[in-house]
């Protein structure tokens, strides 16, 4: 059976009202046997179908994929983070249209921590550690070009934390329309996870399939050809 996994995006799910004729399930390609179930227009077995229902609904392994999805978050953020960070200290811009890659690359590797089931809890995470990955770049970027982080080891914790809570709300005050493209990024995080929905129905009927027949040329049917008569050898006297 394929992996529930791959159902990344929004499900939507259509009510039945008649039975179909198919002849295998599209995830095991299976023969089907009497019924079948639906899930998003695709038609599924009983063994798939109770599969992807316990994959989506089943909290079995839950605490390990929240901490995958931090994982996987936290380093799509340290990989967009560092070039938010080199870009404002190097070139010295508020270059604010990285935050919406940083929000892109978070959003996108907690969803693959999560198993693609997306959801508020994920998208919060999501959000979070984008907004703290911002901040982070923000005033790393200040203590690499200035002696803000000549205070020691302390100093420099402190600066940081403060800076992954409040920097991109100082940043926002200083530049409104990068304020506004950080929004963007925070949101492409929160859309990427949005929650997949899971509604299986069945078991259906399956009705049964009719063999197809060659069609009949209209002018045949109206015009029958005249039988033919064999014709017979004469017969010797």
């Amino acid at each position: 059976m394929h992996s529930p996994a791959n159902m990344d995006t929004e499900i939507q799910f259509d009510r039945v009202e008649r039975p179909i004729s198919a002849t295998a399930c599209t995830s095991c390609r299976g023969a089907l046997l009497g019924s079948y179930f639906q899930a998003n227009g695709q038609i599924l077995c009983e063994r798939c179908a109770e599969g992807i229902r316990k994959f989506f609904h089943s909290g079995e392994g839950a605490f390990g994929r929240v901490i995958k999805a931090i994982a996987f978050g936290i380093g799509g953020g340290l990989a967009g983070g560092a070039i938010y960070t080199t870009v404002l200290a190097l070139v010295h811009i508020n270059a604010a249209l990285i935050t919406i890659l940083i929000g892109f690359w978070v959003g996108k590797m907690v969803r693959k921590g999560s198993g693609n089931r997306g959801g508020i809890g994920y998208q919060l995470l999501a959000v979070i550690i984008t907004y703290g990955m911002i901040g982070l770049s923000i005033i790393l970027s200040e203590m690499l070009t200035s002696s803000a982080a000549n205070g020691g080891l302390l100093n420099e914790i402190f600066l940081l934390l403060f800076g992954a809570i409040a920097g991109p709300v100082i940043a926002a005050t200083h530049s409104p329309l990068g304020g506004l493209i950080t929004f963007f990024g925070l949101m492409q995080a929160w859309k990427i996870n949005k929650s997949v929905v899971v509604n299986i129905t069945g078991p259906h009927a399956l009705a049964p399939v009719t063999p197809s027949r060659d069609p009949v040329d209209p002018m045949i049917a109206q015009n029958p050809p005249a039988p033919v008569t064999p014709s017979l050898p004469p017969q010797s006297a």
